[in-house]
């Protein structure tokens, strides 16, 4: 498992910044303020590791790591995600120990080179972003859709927008899902099959729905219907329901499927969802992580944060094993700086700096002097 990274020259990371993770990592912070970046690092060291398995029957160690579309990044060029230009190298170390220089190439402004010092056992044996598959989700997903198109992947997901959920479903639905991860809250919910296990959790989040899901492979089109239970309609379009169903749904689906050792990440989850299907998010997220799976959450939502803790009391997960990276602006300085926000193992929070999930409160009292006036 990764459970420290140190980033420098990267976009706002202009100086070496450490950033702590754990079993479930949940990023919080204000707007541009270095977040996002930090998953841009992930996904370009999952690169290196994508590059080391290309070429492991080979003797080259040199690989070219793109700043675009590959994984859904989109950087620009080098002289745009370079801090210093005075500097020719992003520098990434893992654990302390795993040392990553993305070097700059005048004549090649859309990828950085690397020269690789580990090979891909040694990579493997870390784990997490380096494992043998990855899940992860944009913040930007694909909205209500009656049909998925079907398309080739090395492994099944759910695509980087979701736009890949409904075949994923229908590839795995007679599978089982991973006891660990089976919902925990009915007595009538015991199936184990990835399609029951799914209802079930979406119900949770977004309760009184049923689904149908179905493939037409010489279409090449994957197909997904909603049905509100309580009434006599049958199965409809999703477009009838909003946008929640289709952003979380996506979500679900990687949760259940992704592999122990494996790296989930999120940005998001909370999009389009009520507060307290954001909480339950969170409690799922928790649980995922719990069965072995390293998930990394980009959240602005304090239920998710409030679920990550809830089910972290219910499963006695330790407080070790959630870590909460706080990313902020010196207000001094301009620099931008992230914090790592304890918790003790009755998930209390024992350090709240400013601006840290303190919007209500302070929106409250500006009320109450308001109304002295």
């Amino acid at each position: 498992m990764i459970n420290k990274i140190e980033i420098e020259n990267f976009k706002c990371y202009s100086t070496k910044r450490v950033m702590e993770l754990s079993n479930i990592t949940a990023c919080v912070g204000l707007n541009s303020v270095g977040k996002s970046s930090f998953i841009q690092s992930l996904l370009l060291l999952r690169q290196v590791f994508d590059n080391a398995v290309k070429y492991r029957d080979t003797n080259r160690n040199q690989f070219d790591i793109a700043l675009n579309d590959i994984y859904d990044l989109h950087l620009g060029t080098t002289s745009q995600i370079l801090s210093s230009q005075d500097e020719e190298a992003i520098h990434f170390k893992v654990n302390e120990q795993y040392v990553f220089n993305l070097m700059n190439r005048e004549d090649t402004p859309l990828s950085l080179r690397i020269n690789c010092m580990y090979d891909v056992e040694q990579l493997l044996d870390i784990g997490g972003i380096f494992a043998d598959k990855i899940y992860y989700l944009n913040a930007e997903r694909t909205g209500p859709r009656n049909y998925q198109n079907m398309v080739f992947q090395d492994f099944i997901h759910c695509g980087y927008h979701g736009d890949a959920t409904y075949a994923a479903i229908y590839a795995l639905r007679g599978q089982d899902v991973s006891d660990g991860r089976l919902f925990p809250y009915g007595s009538d919910t015991k199936a184990k099959k990835m399609e029951k296990q799914i209802e079930y959790w979406m119900n949770y989040i977004v309760p009184g729905v049923a689904f149908h899901f179905s493939q037409q492979d010489d279409l090449r089109i994957s197909s997904f219907q909603v049905m509100q239970q309580a009434l006599d309609t049958g199965y409809s379009s999703p477009y009838n329901y909003g946008f929640g169903i289709s952003y979380i749904l996506p979500v679900i689906v990687s949760g259940l499927m992704a592999e122990k050792g494996s790296m989930f990440i999120v940005e998001n989850p909370e999009a389009h969802l009520h507060p307290s299907g954001q909480s339950r998010i969170g409690r799922f997220l928790a649980q995922v992580a719990a069965d072995g799976v390293q998930v990394v959450v980009e959240t602005h939502s304090e239920h998710i944060i409030n679920g990550i803790r809830l089910e972290a009391l219910r499963t006695k997960m330790p407080a070790k094993d959630i870590c909460i990276n706080y990313f902020s602006i010196d207000e001094l300085n301009g620099s931008n700086q992230v914090m790592r926000i304890n918790l003790n193992d009755r998930m209390d929070i024992t350090d709240w700096p400013d601006g840290f999930l303190d919007q209500e409160e302070k929106d409250l009292r500006q009320m109450r002097e308001m109304r002295r006036k």
